[in-house]
């Protein structure tokens, strides 16, 4: 309370500076300025303040603080005023730029130059709760005067943490990349954060500063841009790592020195670009330095040949006095900018010409005209020379598809092997006199040409011996000098040495395509999508007397099994099968070769053979349970003696149960307690093990359970449980009637007696009155609010509208009365119609605590007193998670 006052009182005083009509400016800081002040305003941009306030905070944990402002009018100068309604403000690390008052509550800058602040604030004591930060920030334009200035407020809160108190984080291993940095490397920091909370890292500070001196707009950068940077200046860097809590210690490193940046030469180029042994060979180069250092020292260097030309050391051209035909000159730059050297750079061979006429080339590519890939590709390079000069060297240069293929460079054939379909290979060539190089010439286009497949292996399957049940297919390996694919193959079948047109293209050929005698091959003639190769044929096989085919085995509940042709089976057995109808199997089967069938079956149960039920078709009931897995394993035979035998397994389903619900009394009387009966719900195949009841949402077991209901509709559904863990569901809806019950209960005090009287609409009845000396509780409600009754001591029964007892106690006492309906009694608080209580403070404090017209409560049958007791467990369990909820 006296933390509100204080708090009403702050912002009554806020109010009355903030009405004031005189306001003073102060560039010195001003208090009591959370909200703003009148003394700065205009038409100024207003700012938007920044903060690292703790959104919750540990009790005596004391925290960083940095403030300042985003956006107002433009400028550098500024102001703020940070109040807290609790714990204590301090200058800490923004000393010289930030006040504290002395109650260390507020705070506020000591100059006008500056945007940004930093300073601490200690947590209060445990228990202290929420505390508010309330900030203003001024953005000032820098006219001299108030005007054209904006404000900006903010109000935070934040909570005290509950559990252990929080761990700061650290910074492990911070240090500067590079460790040797340069204008061109650039400058970050790097650091690993370590916090043994486990807690995220929010709010980490950076904080750089060149030589000595903060540089404000790069705070909590990770990186230095290359502008900031300039030779010999000196960094370092501060970095005060926060898990959104706590910050850890302040880790500096540094100082390092920005050192020297390796000077460039670049863009060499020799003139002119094709010289003869007249010219002047002169070098050109651009200098760049990135400190823009000029250059000083820089070498230069000419080579012949790959010699050192030393006396043409640091000289940028080559007189025509030293330059031949045929020289192979280069030159370099190694830059230096008076401190170090920079890469050397070279300009790369030229080679003087003269005057020289160069020879002429020829060249074609044979074969002439196109070629297979499996051809060799031969070139043929012809030549003229004006001067009559013999052809010193030779090049030449192979181009698949248009791409130069360097691995053929110089060699006058292209292997098989690298040539592939649908490529267009040609060759340039060109001639040298051992001066000058003829033009390069090319010849024509040669393109590769498709080579048919050749099939390798062919196999008829199946392999062994072949029946009219099989099907038949072919599988086959083809070889493509090419590698295409396998397509658009020719299949054709031969049967008795002929061909059958109508199985061509056919991979598989049908079981009932074959007949038994028959002499069945195959034959591939191979495709790869442009031509067909050479073919191959299998030898032939012949067809064999087959087992019976086409076989079907079905289990299910039917009359009757059933053996024979799948035309004549009759309508397929009953699924799931169940344990309440026979069990029967359906068998079919057909022999390709037209012989009769025969069938033979027998069982196994749970995978142990069951000997007594060899030959039966089916299974009565009394040899079938819920869970049971029988197996039925049919074989089928021919006259010559082969067989197919196959299974069929089914496991015997269980039939759910069916949940019945019965209710007593009928009707059912609302307040008092119902029976939800069980009893009559069924399992046609095994037994009911669990009943579970939820009535209006709560959860009840057993076969029979009580429970006290008020008025209105209740939903209760039964869901019972067999001993195969079925399950069966029924639901119904109980409707009730108002809950009757007295009206009116009023409770005096005479002296040391306590008089109530009541209304009651209904017949004669029993009334029963209950004592407490504490407000009533209950465990629930029903749908309308109102109250169950419990916690309460029966102390009276009577027929009257009236009744009275010597307070027990001197102190406030509570009743209840409630009233039998049909033999039972309503327990319920009706909208507390029958509920009173009474101020017995003042009664003497010795009386007579046997009631007066009365009986006595232990005089009340015990069958009342132990359904008071177990209201709690039974009843008023059904609307106890209601209330909580």
């Amino acid at each position: 309370m006296q933390r509100s006052r204080r708090m009403v009182a702050l912002v009554v005083l806020l109010m009355l500076l903030l009405s004031s009509q005189v306001a003073i400016a102060n560039s010195g800081g001003k208090f009591n300025s959370s909200s703003g002040c009148n003394c700065h305003g205009g038409s100024g941009a207003s700012p938007t303040p920044s903060h690292n306030f703790p959104s919750s905070y540990s009790p005596g944990q004391t925290y960083s603080l940095s403030i300042g402002m985003n956006g107002g009018v433009s400028g550098s100068e500024g102001g703020f005023n940070l109040q807290v309604s609790s714990g204590i403000l301090s200058t800490g690390v923004g000393i010289m730029n930030t006040q504290v008052n002395s109650a260390g509550n507020q705070a506020t800058h000591q100059f006008p130059d500056y945007r940004s602040w930093s300073l601490e604030w200690t947590a209060p004591s445990s228990g202290s709760g929420t505390v508010t930060f309330s900030l203003a920030v001024l953005a000032a334009n820098g006219n001299g005067a108030n005007s054209g200035d904006g404000w900006g407020t903010v109000s935070f809160q934040s909570t005290e943490s509950s559990g252990s108190t929080n761990t700061p984080p650290e910074a492990q291993s911070v240090i500067f990349i590079p460790s040797q940095p340069t204008r061109g490397t650039g400058l970050a920091i790097d650091y690993t954060y370590y916090d043994v909370d486990g807690d995220s890292e929010q709010g980490t500070q950076i904080r750089w500063k060149l030589n000595g001196n903060n540089v404000g707009s790069l705070d909590d950068q990770t990186s230095v841009s290359q502008t900031w940077l300039a030779k010999g200046d000196e960094w370092t860097c501060t970095v005060t790592v926060k898990d959104g809590i706590d910050q850890g210690d302040p880790i500096t490193v540094g100082p390092v020195t920005i050192n020297n940046t390796l000077p460039i030469a670049r863009n060499l180029e020799l003139t002119p670009e094709n010289p003869i042994d007249t010219d002047q060979l002169e070098l050109d180069y651009e200098y760049f330095d990135l400190d823009g250092e000029p250059q000083q020292g820089t070498e230069i260097r000419w080579y012949l040949d790959g010699a050192r030309i030393p006396e043409l050391d640091n000289e940028d051209r080559v007189t025509p006095l030293m330059i031949r035909s045929g020289d192979q000159w280069e030159a370099s730059v190694k830059p230096h900018d008076g401190d170090e050297f920079g890469e050397i750079v070279y300009t790369g061979v030229v080679v003087i010409g003269s005057s020289n006429n160069p020879p002429v080339a020829t060249v074609y590519v044979s074969p002439v005209g196109n070629a297979r890939t499996d051809d060799a590709l031969v070139v043929n390079v012809g030549w003229t020379d004006p001067d009559g000069d013999t052809v010193q060297s030779t090049e030449i240069r192979w181009f698949r598809d248009g791409t130069q293929v360097s691995a053929y460079n110089d060699l006058t054939a292209v292997l098989s092997e690298s040539t592939s379909k649908g490529e267009t290979w040609n060759a340039r060539a060109r001639v040298s006199d051992g001066l000058l190089w003829s033009s390069w010439v090319e010849s024509e286009d040669l393109i590769i040409l498709n080579t048919p497949p050749k099939v390798t292996s062919i196999e008829m399957l199946p392999s062994g011996k072949l029946t009219t049940s099989m099907t038949l297919s072919v599988i086959w390996e083809q070889s493509d000098a090419d590698g295409d694919s396998e397509t658009n193959s020719q299949i054709r079948w031969w049967v008795d040495g002929e061909w059958v047109r109508e199985y061509d293209g056919m991979a598989e050929i049908p079981a009932s395509e074959t007949v038994r005698d028959q002499s069945w091959s195959v034959q591939v003639v191979p495709g790869d999508g442009d031509d067909l190769g050479t073919s191959m044929k299998t030898s032939s096989r012949q067809i064999e007397n087959g087992a019976p085919g086409n076989m079907q085995v079905l289990l299910g509940n039917g009359e009757s099994g059933f053996t024979g042709e799948a035309s004549e089976m009759p309508s397929p057995p009953t699924l799931p099968a169940d344990a309440l109808n026979t069990l029967v199997v359906h068998a079919t089967a057909t022999d390709l070769d037209g012989e009769p069938v025969s069938f033979d079956i027998s069982w196994s149960r749970n995978g142990f053979s069951v000997p007594d039920l060899e030959g039966a078709w089916s299974i009565t009931t009394d040899r079938l349970e819920p869970g049971q897995t029988w197996i039925a394993t049919v074989t089928a035979s021919d006259p010559w003696g082969l067989s197919t035998i196959l299974e069929a397994e089914i496991e015997i389903a269980n039939v759910p149960p069916t949940a019945m619900i019965s209710t007593s009394p009928e009707p059912p009387i609302a307040g008092a307690f119902i029976t939800l009966d069980g009893s009559m719900s069924i399992d046609l195949d095994g037994e009911i093990i669990h009943y579970m009841w939820d009535v209006n949402g709560d959860s009840l077991t057993g076969e029979i359970v009580n429970v006290q209901l008020g008025t209105g509709s209740h939903s209760v559904m039964l869901t019972v449980v067999d001993d195969m863990g079925e399950t069966g569901t029924s639901m119904s809806y109980i409707t009730f009637g108002d809950v009757t019950t007295v009206s009116g209960l009023t409770a005096t005090l005479s002296g040391s007696e306590v008089d109530l009287s009541w209304e009651w609409t209904e017949g004669e009845t029993n009334f029963r009155i209950y004592r407490s000396s504490s407000p009533f509780t209950s465990l629930g409600q029903d749908a309308n609010g109102e109250a169950l009754l419990t916690n309460l001591e029966a102390v009276g029964e009577t027929t009257e509208l009236f009744w009275s007892e010597t307070a027990p106690v001197a102190s406030n006492l509570y009743y209840v009365v409630t009233a039998e309906v049909s033999g039972l009694e309503v327990l319920w608080l009706f909208e507390m119609e029958n509920t009173a209580s009474v101020d017995a403070s003042e009664a003497p404090k010795s009386i007579d605590i046997e009631p007066t017209g009365s009986i006595s409560s232990m005089s009340l049958p015990m069958t009342i007193i132990m359904l008071l007791v177990g209201l709690a467990s039974i009843g008023i369990t059904v609307f106890g998670r209601r209330r909580d909820a």
